[in-house]
């Protein structure tokens, strides 16, 4: 995948481009929210009211 995004950004393939882009921050935001529950989980003595 790097390789594509590395060419992409060579030829201006603006789809390719947008396409990864979405998908990082994706993964990203739900990476996020997986270690924010799991926070909470792990540590009960900073549940918000």
């Amino acid at each position: 995948m790097g390789k594509l995004i590395i060419d992409s950004i060579r030829v201006l393939d603006r789809p390719v481009i947008v396409a990864y882009l979405l998908l990082i921050v994706t993964i990203f935001i739900v990476i996020n929210l997986v270690a924010d529950q799991l926070h909470d989980v792990l540590n009960p003595r900073l549940q918000t009211q």
